[in-house]
């Protein structure tokens, strides 16, 4: 049988969503929903959690994403994060690309996750050309958005992070420290917190 990434969801959302707790107060609320347009997938974790979230207000743009966390802190709004989900051998530029342009349309959704759900044992997770600009420290993680609307600007901030998981195993991150990006469940929940 062949496997794609969508595959993997349920054993990804459960794996994250148990990381997410052990560095998060336990009555903080953790839900996720998968393979559905934005709207629906912020719909579905508002009822999960039981509180309508600031995002449902807005406008949210009908793109299909792969996997979407919502994380309700006591006393705040909930708080997500995308993960872009790639089942291949190695990630490519234009795979974080595809990840920093959902980030750019959804706007108010300020983490994402590229993550690689790795199909061959390969001792390199990305390309070559992307290992390259990961390297040289030419691969911006933290972003700042300037958007003209309704003539004024509003400035829409995000950040990433880069990780693989290796199916029935852990989920590994990628050393991006220098290059200010999320490196590790620790800062990913420091950034929703």
């Amino acid at each position: 049988m062949l496997m794609g990434e969508i595959d993997f969801y349920p054993e990804l959302c459960a794996k994250i969503q148990k990381y997410l707790q052990f560095y998060l107060l336990s009555e903080t609320k953790i839900e996720f929903a998968y393979n559905k347009h934005l709207l629906n997938m912020v719909t579905e974790i508002d009822e999960k959690i039981g509180v309508k979230s600031e995002l449902s207000n807005d406008y949210l743009p009908l793109i299909r994403l792969d996997i979407l966390f919502g994380i309700k802190l006591p006393e705040k709004d909930t708080q997500f994060i995308l993960f872009e989900v790639k089942y291949a051998n190695q990630l490519t530029l234009s795979d974080v690309s595809q990840l920093i342009g959902y980030l750019q349309v959804a706007k108010y959704i300020k983490l994402g996750i590229l993550l690689l759900v790795v199909k061959n044992q390969n001792n390199n997770m990305l390309s070559n050309d992307f290992a390259e600009i990961v390297q040289m420290r030419n691969l911006p993680m933290e972003w700042h958005l300037l958007l003209e609307e309704n003539e004024k600007t509003n400035q829409y901030n995000f950040e990433i992070g880069i990780c693989n998981y290796v199916p029935n195993n852990g989920i590994d991150w990628l050393d991006i420290k220098g290059l200010k990006g999320i490196e590790n469940f620790k800062a990913l929940v420091e950034r929703v917190s």
